[in-house]
């Protein structure tokens, strides 16, 4: 019987650098990332209905409906399924608890493993201090503080869920970089996601 598919759900707050952390753990996986985000922008790229959809509420600045994201996520995941993906590193989902419960129902239909939640801890100042420094278009200090009470109010309760069903991995983000990734791996490793 083929191994499970592997799920890492990896979030954190804005500016708590999990892109970088992504791209070292698919470089020593070769698992596939979920991009939501790019997807997305694809997506409002398109002159159709949802493309319009996904490009009014990016402008505004909003969460995109999940139903939306689900839509974009099912073909993707199905495609990874076809391949036999060694696992998938969700990039920065779920986002939402409901979402988190339909992406666990898709897993188990698909017959793959439980996911796992990796959070990479920062402090809403340390947050701030990085994306102040960042600077980058969508980093304006009330779409910032937007995201960040977003974070609180929907990631955090996320996070709260793996955390009572022992399926959470918490990092310190506020170390080096090398250090987050060290830590990220040796956990990893423990947890017997990867070897």
């Amino acid at each position: 019987m083929q191994s499970k598919t592997k799920v890492i759900f990896f979030v954190g707050r804005p500016g708590s650098g999990k892109g970088t952390q992504i791209q070292f753990l698919k470089e020593k996986t070769g698992f596939e990332v979920v991009k939501t985000g790019e997807m997305l922008r694809e997506k409002a790229q398109k002159k159709d209905l949802l493309g319009k959809i996904v490009k009014e509420v990016l402008e505004e600045g909003k969460l995109i409906p999940t139903p939306v994201v689900f839509s974009l996520w099912m073909p993707f995941i199905l495609k990874l399924n076809e391949k036999k993906a060694k696992g998938v590193i969700f990039d920065g989902n779920p986002r939402k608890l409901y979402e988190a419960h339909m992406l666990e129902e898709l897993f188990t239909m698909l017959y793959w493993s439980e996911p796992f939640l990796l959070y990479l801890k920062i402090s809403e100042k340390e947050a701030l201090k990085r994306l102040k420094k960042r600077g980058r278009g969508d980093d304006r200090k009330k779409d910032v503080e937007e995201r960040l009470r977003w974070f609180k109010e929907e990631v955090e309760p996320v996070a709260n869920y793996y955390k009572k069903k022992k399926r959470i991995i918490e990092i310190n983000g506020e170390n080096t970089i090398e250090e987050v990734w060290k830590d990220t791996e040796k956990k990893l490793e423990k947890a017997d996601f990867i070897n």
